[in-house]
């Protein structure tokens, strides 16, 4: 008798676990659209009612909100799913992360472990006290992805030959600007698709090729992301660079606070023992490298961290010192330009902090440029089709994750995307796109 109540309650056990099993679901991709995701998240875990607890790698003592963080973990009760929900992000790249999903475990990027919440109190409303640079950072490890945002359709990348679901993953439109770093106001305006194509294939160009004012003797230089990158996907795309093709990006590697001091040419693999010995206090990374297409060479790589690059253009750059990729000396103490192009969401950050908003083809988000907020008169020039700097987020999963928890988690965030002023709702586009850098049609 005692066996067989054993065996019951195990069997019970057994039952209960299965009924309300834990689930953890790991997202990751595109930097442009960690705002909405991070704020649905949390507002899922908040309409619940229930307590939960969260964590990130941003510094709240420095007013760094939750929803600009890379690496983030969510725990508590998730609506419609029973049992303790884990949500973990790491953004890294809408390419990347699409990487992670077709080539586990060899892309794994690394998560926030659930033991960072040890000492976090779970509260209704959740309880971000486990935030800051240090102890929330350790430990991390490698894990799986679930779900990635891509600022670009799988077509577009290198892993086009790969599927996933669903067959319809457009979850709403990230908006782009062209940008110039402080100090361009008054004198930098616009940027056409054939001043860009020269930009960033030659690397430099006289700021005279923009004005046309041949005293304008300054040099504007090209910056960006790296090819793990969907705003550098779509930026090739949008105006017919070629995504695959090779670049010549310039990277700040010296600053103060508010001044560049020093920029160089991406060297192949991000690092370049000559150049480092030459200036060896530039900041260098491996991680800068060109990893998708093949194209490992000089120039080629760019900036890993959107974060790190609309930082950079909130600085002045009036006594700088250009370094090639092998440390060759190009200028000295010279007054520079850098140009790139940015999702809204890091370029109001970066406006705020005196970078200036570029038109595009002669059309420019005006008001974004004056204030940082999209305005009605802004979205109707995307909606109506007069800017053509956007692309459809991709809201993609894993193609063997067809049904249960993970795709009700998938589901909630998505129906219920925080887009504020960073995106628009796909359903408001009164144009279309059959490609990325397509023709703009009604």
């Amino acid at each position: 008798m005692k066996t067989k109540i054993l065996a019951l309650a195990a069997a019970s056990l057994a039952l209960g676990s299965s009924a309300f099993a834990d689930v953890t679901v790991n997202i990751t991709g595109a930097t442009a659209f960690r705002v909405p995701t991070l704020d649905s998240i949390k507002a899922q875990f908040v309409a619940s009612g229930q307590p939960f607890k969260f964590a990130h790698d941003r510094n709240a003592g420095n007013n760094q909100a939750f929803n600009g963080a890379t690496l983030s973990i969510f725990q508590g009760t998730f609506p419609g799913v029973p049992g303790v929900t884990t949500i973990r992000t790491s953004f890294n790249g809408s390419v990347e992360g699409l990487n992670a999903l077709v080539n586990s475990p060899a892309a794994n990027p690394d998560y926030l472990d659930p033991s960072v919440l040890n000492s976090i109190t779970a509260v209704v409303g959740g309880n971000n006290g486990g935030n800051g640079q240090g102890s929330v950072k350790t430990p991390i490890a490698g894990a799986q992805s679930d779900i990635a945002f891509s600022d670009v359709a799988l077509s577009s990348t290198a892993f086009a030959g790969n599927s996933l679901q669903p067959s319809a993953p457009e979850a709403g439109v990230v908006v782009f600007t062209m940008i110039a770093n402080e100090g361009a106001a008054g004198i930098l305006d616009n940027m056409n698709t054939q001043n860009f194509r020269a930009l960033f294939s030659a690397g430099f160009l006289p700021l005279s090729f923009f004005t046309g004012n041949a005293g304008n003797t300054d040099y504007v230089f090209a910056t960006g992301r790296n090819d793990g990158s969907g705003t550098r996907t779509a930026y090739l795309a949008e105006t017919g660079y070629g995504i695959a093709n090779a670049v010549n990006q310039f990277l700040v590697g010296r600053s103060t606070d508010d001044a560049i001091t020093a920029i160089y040419r991406v060297p192949a693999g991000g690092t370049n023992a000559a150049l480092a010995a030459v200036t060896p206090q530039l900041t260098l990374s491996s991680k800068n490298a060109s990893t998708i297409w093949g194209l490992d060479q000089n120039g080629n790589g760019g900036y890993s961290s959107g974060t790190t690059l609309r930082d950079d253009m909130s600085r002045t750059s009036a006594s700088v010192t250009v370094y090639d990729a092998d440390g060759t000396e190009l200028v000295t103490e010279a007054n520079v330009h850098l140009v790139t192009w940015l999702s809204l969401g890091d370029a109001s950050p970066a406006r705020t902090a005196g970078a200036v908003v570029l038109g595009y083809n002669g059309v420019k988000l005006a008001d974004f440029a004056s204030t940082g907020t999209l305005s009605a008169a802004d979205e109707a020039k995307v909606t109506q089709g007069a800017y053509t700097a956007w692309s459809f987020q991709q809201m993609y999963r894993r193609n063997d994750i067809a049904s249960g928890d993970k795709v009700t988690v998938y589901d909630n965030i998505k129906a219920n995307l925080v887009l504020g002023t960073t995106g628009i709702a796909a359903t408001s586009m009164n144009v279309g796109r059959a490609v990325d850098g397509g023709v703009v049609t009604p």
